[in-house]
């Protein structure tokens, strides 16, 4: 076993969990980053440069724009935005830190699936566990930001058991999952801005708390 994979899989694993179990919302995507710019290098061999080099420039790219999304800005003249926190997690980081175990585990000994894998163990058992805490933030998320952070891991768990089943993927591959991952993240920045500005609760949907009322634009024709 490479122990440089295994630690690199290891902040992965932990970087998931609290991408998924933090309150604070900053602390989710700097969580959210480091498993992007991680997942790439869960391969044997590593990929090429430009690759790679792809691969953390999305990474970096995506936690950006989250970044954006999440901080604190008050407004010049108008209410400052509300506070930049999302639910965490429903089941508490204790439970999530089981179920990534257990996932990982599982994942380590189910390493190919019945066929032989081009790729290592490892991506195998992260990918596991990236999708076990993933999955749970996906159905049980309440909030725009985690729903979509669940999401992302998701499709980041797919990426990693890809590498783990086929191998190290080319450069063609690896530019066109960074660009999907750009506009995942773009997307999901979009969506909780939106529902960030859209009343007092935060990054929660619509139907699950207060809505600002807007006056009308249009206005009533003088009788006269």
């Amino acid at each position: 076993m490479n122990p440089v994979l295994a630690g690199i899989a290891l902040a992965i694993v932990a970087a998931a969990v609290v991408t998924v179990a933090a309150h604070d919302a900053r602390s989710t995507v700097l969580g959210l980053a480091v498993v992007l710019i991680g997942t790439p290098v869960m391969a044997e061999p590593v990929p090429a440069a430009a690759g790679l080099a792809a691969r953390t420039v999305a990474a970096i790219l995506a936690a950006y724009l989250l970044w954006v999304v999440t901080r604190d800005r008050p407004r010049t003249g108008r209410p400052g935005l509300p506070g930049a926190s999302t639910e965490g997690s429903r089941i508490g980081w204790p439970a999530d830190v089981l179920v990534a175990a257990a996932a990982f585990v599982v994942g380590f000994a189910a390493h190919g699936l019945g066929a032989p894998a081009l790729g290592p163990s490892l991506a195998s058992a992260t990918g596991f566990a990236l999708a076990a805490v993933g999955l749970s933030a996906a159905l049980t998320g309440r909030d725009v930001l985690r729903l979509g952070l669940g999401s992302l891991l998701l499709i980041d768990a797919g990426l990693i058991v890809r590498s783990a089943l086929g191998g190290t993927p080319g450069d063609l591959e690896q530019l066109i999952t960074a660009g999907a991952i750009v506009v995942l993240a773009g997307t999901l920045a979009a969506l909780a801005a939106t529902a960030r500005a859209d009343g007092p609760g935060g990054f929660a949907f619509s139907l699950d708390r207060p809505r600002r009322h807007h006056e009308p634009d249009a206005h009533p024709l003088d009788p006269g």
